[in-house]
């Protein structure tokens, strides 16, 4: 594992400080986001030293194996990020408001994100896209929650973009995706997911923006990055988008151990000696006798 980067020495006592990721953007030092969904995701997380993690509704796709992101519910959220601040401690963790839990209003968003901190644990909350979305970011942060905002390809309302593909790629596009994020940081978005944009068009937005973004395939001139677990690590299996890097292929390496483990059992070889535990041999014998 590569040594952690000189800053976690003012931090590994406890968490991360929010306004840090502001001073991280100023020094040009990148910022490193990954998803998790569970405790001991959160805990590897964190021993690697990520700086934030993200409890994705993307878990809807790669962990409850569904079509999209839609049906991710907030109870289900909450219960994830309740795992992964149980794991990790040190890293800001962030969890998405999934679709329908703030569309409605500023008091229902202020209302379901309050719930993601005080019953979830979250550090703070995301929420996608720009429109309303503007209000209701300003709205939970007036409540006292830090929010990230998120552009580009949102995967919650994918439909209407045409699919899941890039997104800004004409003039128009581009500078209404720019409007969005500025929009969001006046809102008061600590932070904002630039998601499949053209390098160019991210550069320009992180370039216009006073607080970090965090980029998914958006190149590589985002304040930071970040990738889903399960995609960067090999073991999902349905389509990856080209702008992930997998970084080990632990889903083959899960298959060879349980079909190794298969084979043991069949063939009588596992549980060998070693696996099983003893009893004195008086104590056997008692027991012997008081069975035949």
């Amino acid at each position: 594992m590569s040594a952690k980067p000189p800053r976690y020495a003012s931090w590994t006592a406890g968490k991360l400080p929010l306004p840090e990721l502001q001073e991280l953007k100023r020094r040009g030092e990148k910022i490193v986001m990954v998803t998790a969904y569970d405790a001991p995701s959160g805990r590897l997380a964190d021993k690697a030293g990520v700086d934030l993690i993200l409890v994705g509704d993307s878990s809807g796709m790669v962990v409850h194996g569904r079509e999209s992101t839609v049906s991710v519910t907030l109870d289900e959220i909450v219960f994830m990020t309740q795992w992964v601040t149980r794991g990790a401690k040190r890293p800001i963790v962030v969890a998405d408001m999934p679709f329908g839990s703030y569309e409605t209003s500023d008091e229902q968003a202020v209302a379901n994100a309050i719930r993601l901190v005080k019953d979830g644990g979250a550090d703070a909350v995301k929420l996608e896209r720009g429109g309303t979305s503007v209000a209701r970011a300003k709205a939970i942060v007036d409540a006292g929650i830090p929010v990230m905002g998120h552009v580009g390809l949102t995967p919650q309302t994918a439909t209407v973009l045409g699919g899941f593909k890039a997104q800004g790629r004409t003039a128009g596009r581009a500078k209404q995706l720019r409007d969005d994020a500025v929009a969001l940081q006046a809102a008061g978005c600590f932070a904002v997911v630039l998601e499949a944009v053209p390098s160019a068009v991210a550069r320009a937005v992180t370039h216009a923006l006073g607080v970090p973004t965090i980029g998914i395939g958006a190149g590589p001139d985002t304040d930071g990055q970040v990738l889903v677990w399960h995609d960067m690590l090999g073991y999902y299996e349905g389509h990856a988008p080209r702008f992930v890097k997998r970084y080990a292929d632990l889903g083959e390496t899960i298959v060879d151990a349980l079909g190794r483990y298969a084979e043991d059992v069949r063939t009588g070889a596992f549980p060998g000696e070693q696996h099983t535990y003893k009893m004195p041999a008086d104590e056997l014998a008692a027991f012997e006798a008081g069975t035949s």
